[in-house]
């Protein structure tokens, strides 16, 4: 970290002064407490020692009490344990101290945030960077992402802009154009600038991946892995591209091919929770339903309160006609992780089953905005939005695309005609001229 490196420098020039006075001398104690426990801290971070990284951080905290960074470092560090509440606290006292002009801070103050599943307040924290023109275009990307996937298109189409004016032609701002297209509904513009940027570059990762994801929440898990297949090396190897190759193997119920994957990668990374709990959701698929459940505490153990694995205890418990606790687990799952896409896909149904129409839509919402929604899910928020008059807009253009890919369904086409019904109803009861802003 630059504050650190600055702390190094001024310990330097305070050893360098020789100055024998007790209040030097407490001073270079300090500083030497603050360095060694944060490299203690850090060094017991990368072993998943968080209990021992989180006393280290507490003793820097002591030594140097004003410094924003040390609690930053202390947040990180009760996220990965699961604790939370823990978190905020320490990232609260981080922003009681942060100075108005460190971006350097700030931008670890939101790359907390959204590692915490904090999506608002990183996309706060993000703003107010990207309008002061302190982010980088990497940074302005994500951000982008961010707000495309909480629904703000707009906001997200005018932060893209800020790359896109000066460089037009920019392989990653265009793949998060083509993402922010499919939230937007606009899949056909959408699929040709995916398939325009694979032509110019095969060896685009994310374009790659975004790609084979939405072949696969299409439903058509063949293409998607055809897609995944293209990547080779490092790009192979990575946490998202993993864990697709693993949920499109078990889509297409090759479990075993699946647990071919897992396996070897768990060897190589023995504490990593997110292998453990595909792999526990893989054997789930097999019905080997103690093995996933050990698998999952095993996950658990790694990383207390991890979304995904709370998810295949979940589906574990459902599968053992535990309904109620398995409701508790997709929940918890959604405390720790909001934006976790595959808990929405199970509880929207139980909300759905139980009359909780808004709950249920405000979830298919949301896989809808973080391109997560399946065609049977964007057809059943076209439907509820049919049902309630809302969104008719997006609801119509949800349906005219699954139309569109089958013409004679005729469930689709009740839906259409259904919107249509209530548009013109709405219209009718509006009087006066109405200016509906258009897509991009």
């Amino acid at each position: 970290m630059e504050r650190f490196a600055r702390i190094i420098g001024g310990l330097a020039l305070v050893l360098a002064a020789a100055c024998k006075d007790p209040e030097t001398a407490a001073q270079q104690q300090r500083l030497r407490t603050t360095l060694e426990q944060m490299e203690k801290g850090r060094d017991a971070l990368a072993d998943g020692d968080h209990e021992t990284a989180i006393a280290a951080f507490k003793a820097a905290a002591s030594a140097s009490p004003n410094d924003p960074s040390i609690y930053l470092a202390l947040a990180d560090a009760y996220k990965r344990a699961g604790n939370d509440a823990a978190a905020v606290l320490a990232v609260k006292q981080a922003e009681g101290l942060l100075p108005p002009d460190d971006p350097t801070v700030k931008r670890q103050q939101a790359d907390l945030y959204r590692r915490m599943g904090q999506t608002g307040p990183a996309i706060g924290v993000m703003s107010a960077l990207r309008d002061q023109n302190q982010l980088t275009d990497e940074e302005v990307l994500v951000l982008a992402r961010m707000l495309a996937r909480a629904g703000d298109l707009e906001n997200a189409y005018k932060t893209l802009d800020r790359v896109l004016v000066r460089r037009p032609d920019d392989q990653q701002a265009k793949v998060v154009e083509a993402e922010i297209l499919l939230i937007e509904g606009e899949e056909l513009r959408a699929a040709k600038l995916m398939d325009r940027l694979l032509e110019e570059n095969p060896n685009n990762t994310a374009a790659r991946v975004l790609r084979a994801r939405y072949f696969f929440n299409s439903g058509y898990p063949e293409m998607a892995e055809q897609d995944l297949s293209q990547l080779s090396g490092e790009a192979a190897t990575q946490p998202d591209v993993v864990g697709l190759k693993a949920r499109i193997l078990n889509q297409l119920k090759r479990y075993d091919e699946a647990v071919k994957t897992l396996e070897p990668l768990i060897e190589k990374n023995p504490r990593d929770a997110e292998l453990y709990a595909q792999l526990a959701e893989t054997k789930l698929n097999l019905g080997l339903i103690t093995e996933s459940e050990l698998l999952v505490d095993q996950a658990l153990a790694l990383k207390p309160r991890y979304a995904r694995a709370l998810y295949v205890r979940g589906r574990a418990l459902e599968a053992k006609g535990e309904l109620k606790q398995a409701a508790e687990n997709y929940q918890y799952a959604l405390k720790s992780d909001p934006s976790f896409g595959p808990a929405l896909s199970r509880i929207w149904r139980i909300w759905q089953h139980r009359g909780e129409k808004g709950e249920a839509m405000s979830a298919l919402e949301r896989l809808l905005f973080m391109n997560e929604a399946s065609l049977e899910e964007r057809v059943a928020l076209a439907e509820m939005y049919a049902e309630s008059g809302m969104q008719l807009e997006r609801g119509k253009r949800i349906i005219e695309e699954a139309i569109r890919r089958e013409p004679n369904n005729p469930k689709y086409k009740q839906i259409r005609a259904a919107l249509l019904k209530a548009s013109a109803s709405t219209k009718k009861s509006s009087p006066g001229i109405q200016i509906i802003r258009g897509g991009r």
